[in-house]
């Protein structure tokens, strides 16, 4: 779910560069320029690869091909993202420097030392590491100095905004059905028959977590007694919508009708519903944050010299 919503903040911020650079003539072996700075595509091929090869270290190479939306797969995101990144690591090397906030080699290899270094058992471990992606440690250091560049400019945003409650309640009840969540758990059994004999045996007042625990075929979540944990609305994978919007139409202790689903037969029951705002008001002050920070990347992106030459979708027919 991550995925979607940073691809729905990459896609809006990149339309902008995408239209920008209609007209503009291409330049050979140049995917973008930014205040005179090519950003060559020999180096962005080489970076993404590096990139490309954590992620399937991480998930597997099938993840890559999963979509997020029509036409757009994860991978394909991926590469907008690091064009978005590489863009903004110009404009905001030039904000830090102004801020006098820039990122040192000291910063670099303190963050090296403390997160993969030490994490990883040694200097030898972290060369094998690097050896892993094909990476170089210059370039790996690049990719680290992007990365603090990003957390201190937005942390120090972030430590300027001085929200009102007013102002957070007003976002969360315009945006309410983002923050509502619930706390669900889950009986999957293989037959409609199977499902009605659970259902009746919850009437009869057998507890949810123990059936779950012998009956259900989902074996992730039965060892918790089928136990979803929580989530909003839109979060879960389009396989389980059915089981999405049953959660959201129960009530706290209502348990589901049989729910079929291309895996089986789902019983749902409710554990609690988080939908007020004293409750959420920290979340929804967080993501108005948010908001506010990535309309000062636009703004900053708006203000800086910036031309695509090459669109990373320009062999997809339906553009987001």
């Amino acid at each position: 779910m991550k995925y979607k919503k940073r691809a729905l903040i990459i896609c809006i911020l990149l339309i902008m560069l995408l239209c920008a650079a209609c007209g503009n003539n291409s330049k050979e072996g140049v995917l973008a320029e930014v205040d005179g700075h090519l950003i060559l595509e020999e180096d962005f091929d080489r970076e993404f690869e590096i990139k490309r090869k954590i992620y399937v270290s991480q998930y597997g190479e099938d993840f890559l091909k999963q979509e997020l939306e029509e036409g757009l797969t994860i991978e394909e995101f991926l590469k907008e993202e690091l064009l978005f990144e590489i863009i903004h690591e110009h404009i905001l090397s030039k904000e830090l420097d102004k801020l006098n906030m820039a990122v040192t080699q000291e910063d670099i290899d303190e963050y090296i030392q403390n997160n993969y270094i030490n994490r990883l058992g040694g200097e030898e471990n972290y060369d094998d590491y690097l050896d892993s992606l094909g990476v170089s440690s210059g370039d790996f250091r690049k990719i680290i100095a992007r990365e603090l560049m990003y957390e201190r400019h937005s942390q120090h945003f972030y430590e300027q905004i001085d929200l009102s409650e007013d102002e957070v309640r007003d976002y969360y009840e315009k945006n309410k059905d983002v923050f509502i969540k619930v706390r669900a758990s889950h009986i999957l059994v293989k037959t409609e028959e199977e499902g009605r004999e659970v259902l009746r045996r919850l009437q009869a007042g057998e507890d949810f977590a123990s059936l779950a625990a012998i009956m259900s075929i989902d074996t992730n979540s039965a060892v918790k007694g089928g136990d979803l944990g929580y989530f909003t609305k839109g979060s879960m994978a389009e396989q389980y919508k059915e089981i999405e919007e049953a959660a959201f139409s129960l009530k706290e202790g209502e348990v589901s009708n049989l729910i079929k689903t291309d895996f089986g037969y789902h019983i749902v029951l409710i554990e609690d519903r988080v939908d007020s705002f004293e409750d959420l008001k920290e979340e929804a002050e967080k993501a108005l944050k948010n908001k506010k920070y990535y309309e000062e990347l636009n703004r900053l992106m708006e203000k800086a010299n910036v031309k695509v030459y090459m669109d990373l979708r320009e062999n997809k027919s339906n553009l987001p």
